[in-house]
């Protein structure tokens, strides 16, 4: 049974719909989301085969959302099957075929929206996921929370943040949880004690919390240029068994950097025809051995802003 939402929680201002806690675009913002979407919208009349492992992510479930996320959810299923970390790294080392479609889904920062709006969907489906939280935020006092949203994230306006007694929840339901560092830390700029304070205490505290390992890391804003090679040494170092960035690509068995990980980034209101393009890999260069390309495709999709969040 997920938990319904504290009373406590219920009286601060919340975002709970998009156009609360999306905030609009720029002009020049919105002149490349058109260009942008044309060019995704002609790319999705092609011809693309399914098949490989490939992973994908969001960041949040907005209450004017859950339809279109549904929709998602519905779609795929029928494109393939959704796999656990366990089983998406297992494939990743070549220990288990990937003979099909497969895909692995998970969400960052941390939004309770996620446990409310895409849980029970998820559920319906029978779609496991991974839920990466920054753990310095679950808790936290309502500035701290809105800082986070609106400077750190730059979103719009607060948004309720998942509490420990909601992760126990969810890891009790079957999902995943890993870590998303402790602030939102952006590998690039981490060095000694902060490596530490962000990467292997963010573990410690949720495996302390929650009373169990901690696997998986996703790094926050997540290209390749904001991890540096320090940091995912570091990731290695403390523990963890995989690291997911957000640039596109599949997971090649044997080939792609455990801690380098490729996800597809997707929002729920972006066009189902582009969520379709970027699960059958429409825009996916061709990568090196480590498993990933200087220059994988960075393209978002539907409007909203490509780096939100991260």
């Amino acid at each position: 049974m997920i938990l319904k939402q504290d009373k406590i929680n219920t009286m601060k201002p919340w975002a709970r719909f998009s156009y609360e806690g999306v905030p609009p675009l720029t002009p020049r913002e919105r002149l490349r989301s058109i260009l942008r979407d044309s060019y995704l919208s002609v790319a999705a009349l092609r011809n693309h085969t399914p098949g490989g492992l490939r992973c994908i992510y969001c960041h949040y479930v907005f209450d004017d959302q859950i339809a279109d996320f549904r929709r998602i959810c519905a779609t795929l299923v029928t494109m393939g099957k959704f796999v656990d970390s366990d089983t998406c790294l297992s494939m990743l080392r070549g220990e288990m075929p990937i003979d099909g479609s497969y895909y692995h889904l998970s969400f960052d920062d941390g939004f309770r929206n996620i446990l409310n709006n895409a849980v029970p969907i998820l559920n319906d489906f029978s779609i496991p996921a991974t839920i990466f939280v920054p753990t310095a935020m679950v808790e936290a006092d309502y500035e701290t929370i809105r800082r986070y949203c609106v400077k750190t994230t730059r979103y719009a306006a607060p948004i309720e943040v998942l509490t420990w007694r909601d992760l126990a929840e969810l890891q009790r339901a079957g999902f995943t949880i890993g870590s998303h560092t402790r602030t939102h830390a952006r590998f690039s700029t981490l060095r000694g004690p902060d490596l530490q304070d962000e990467i292997a205490l963010s573990k410690a505290e949720l495996e302390q919390k929650l009373g169990s390992e901690c696997r998986y890391i996703s790094w926050p804003y997540g290209t390749l240029s904001d991890a540096s090679d320090e940091a995912l040494a570091f990731v290695r170092k403390s523990g963890y068994s995989g690291c997911f960035g957000s640039y596109r690509g599949a997971v090649r068995p044997r080939s792609t950097d455990p801690f380098s990980i490729p996800r597809h980034h997707f929002e729920p209101s972006w066009p189902l025809s582009h969520v379709r393009l970027f699960a059958t890999g429409g825009l996916e260069l061709r990568s090196g051995k480590s498993g990933h390309s200087r220059t994988a495709v960075p393209l978002g999709g539907g409007g909203a802003r490509d780096s939100l969040g991260g």
